[in-house]
């Protein structure tokens, strides 16, 4: 009797374990994705051209170091930084360039995440230096 019960216990268990949801790991970001992230840095509403953006793959706060970095080019109008290639997950984005309005460096950053492969368009903002 007592080996009967201790099947039953061990089959309820393991139907119970079977039968739990497990969560989804955090997606690891960086290359090798559908996503396209299209960055437009903007000092007070103004975007500027003369810009590079730098971003860092699995990340949230401002790093010491960056995985890649793209100078902004005239895309429809404005200045846009293209990130191609990237999977799902968190990105810190840093912006450094020259605001001609008022004679001066603008640098900022913010963390972007990715949550579906596809293009996305962000307004970065930066300030002076």
């Amino acid at each position: 009797m007592k080996a009967v019960l201790s099947i039953a216990a061990g089959l309820i268990l393991s139907f119970s374990l079977a039968s739990c949801e497990r969560d989804d790991p955090d997606p690891v970001a960086g290359k090798g994705g559908n996503a396209i992230l299209k960055v437009t840095p903007q000092h007070h509403g103004k975007n500027i051209d003369s810009c590079t953006i730098y971003i860092k793959y699995n990340a949230q706060d401002k790093p010491a170091t960056f995985d890649d970095s793209v100078k902004c080019v005239m895309e429809g109008g404005k200045p846009v930084a293209t990130f191609s290639g990237l999977k799902k997950g968190k990105y810190y984005l840093f912006g450094f360039g020259w605001d001609p309005s008022i004679g001066m460096n603008v640098k900022g950053g913010a963390p972007y995440t990715i949550t579906q492969e596809s293009t996305q368009s962000y307004n970065l903002a930066v300030t002076e230096d």
